[in-house]
């Protein structure tokens, strides 16, 4: 087998999906990246050369545009490898555990939202966080928040448009502290 950098087997993935026949147009994403076209995904552009260099993909030149970029039959062949390799380390992954109302994090929000019971809550924006508008504004990821108001130790309400919540805790919450 070619050994291709991790860059440059998703590249060939890529292309080989979508290649058709008729070759893909690589557009310049800024920056040195080029990417395929309809795809998201921006490559370096020293990802391109390899699949060049072993016979992989042929057609495009950055410097001078040679229509559209094909892949080889070799390149198709290599690209049904690698992405069978993909499909199966996809399959082994371990998936990620989802929030727990038990966990000790949840457990300390619930404490922190019962020291300032009724305070609001602030979105982050940016990192899918939440935090209590307290002194230490602690935080914790929404998901978290979410499983804590699931298992019934807390209640939030939208109090404005604008993106705040109030948070207070239960009947249950309250008993769950007291255990």
């Amino acid at each position: 087998m070619i050994d291709l950098s991790p860059a440059s087997q998703k590249l060939l993935r890529e292309l080989a999906r979508r290649d058709g026949g008729a070759g893909v147009a690589v557009r310049y994403a800024g920056r040195g990246r080029w990417r395929l076209d309809g795809s998201s995904t921006a490559f370096n552009r020293g990802t391109f050369p390899s699949l060049f260099e072993a016979d992989l993909a042929v057609g495009w030149d950055e410097y001078d545009d040679d229509g559209p970029m094909r892949v080889t039959e070799a390149g198709r062949k290599l690209a049904a490898e690698l992405e069978a390799q993909h499909q199966t380390q996809q399959a082994a992954r371990k998936p990620r555990s989802k929030p727990s109302a038990e966990g000790a994090t949840a457990l300390r929000l619930l404490r922190e939202i019962a020291k300032h019971d009724g305070s609001l809550v602030y979105d982050d924006g940016l990192r899918r966080v939440w935090r209590v508008a307290s002194r230490d504004g602690h935080r914790a990821s929404i998901g978290i928040w979410v499983a804590l108001e699931q298992a019934g130790y807390i209640r939030t309400d939208r109090v404005s448009s604008i993106g705040g919540n109030r948070a207070t805790v239960t009947a249950l919450g309250r008993q769950r502290l007291a255990a």
